[in-house]
């Protein structure tokens, strides 16, 4: 487990030290704020060379997780993404959008999906939506705007994928 093997406080005095470098608070060191960072050591000479070394992608700003390679010269790039985690936790609605459904709420859908496909085609056409959706306590115009939005394909009728991303919601919250 990555917590065994890295100390979170080392990985946020790290950040602190980072920050610190990053004077405009941009998320990036850029050359003049390293060189600003070292001017009071004795690595201040060598400057231009550690920021070569750090920017690893040639883009002429550090960001924190180049940094971290640096430092951790042997960690994978995903024990890099874990850790970059600690220091930058996904907001609620990234941590919502990584729930899925269970089996057993895609079956239940399922069975609601086939139970008002009457002509058996595998999609729900409006009025079969406006049916199944009706019965769940949903008035015209929230439907209407439904199946706009989930009608992805622009096919007119709603497949059971776009069904499942249409119910997903009522279902993870």
């Amino acid at each position: 487990k990555i917590s065994k093997k890295y100390n979170k406080k080392e990985i946020f005095a790290l950040k602190a030290v980072f920050d610190e470098a990053d004077a405009d608070g941009s998320g990036e060191i850029d050359s003049s704020e390293l060189r600003k960072a070292l001017s009071k050591s004795s690595l201040s000479a060598a400057a231009v060379d550690m920021f070569k070394a750090l920017d690893r992608d040639g883009s002429k700003r550090i960001g924190f997780d180049e940094y971290l390679k640096a430092y951790y010269k042997f960690a994978s790039p995903a024990e890099i993404k874990e850790l970059m985690l600690w220091v930058y936790p996904p907001k609620e609605e990234e941590v919502v959008e990584q729930r899925k459904l269970s089996d057993a709420q895609k079956a239940e859908i399922k069975s609601i999906f086939v139970l008002y496909d009457a002509n058996n085609n595998g999609l729900l056409e409006k009025k079969e939506l406006f049916e199944a959706l009706t019965a769940s306590g949903y008035d015209d115009e929230e439907i209407e705007e439904m199946f706009e939005e989930y009608d992805q394909d622009g096919s007119h009728a709603i497949d059971f994928d776009e069904f499942c991303a249409m119910l997903e919601s009522s279902y993870l919250d």
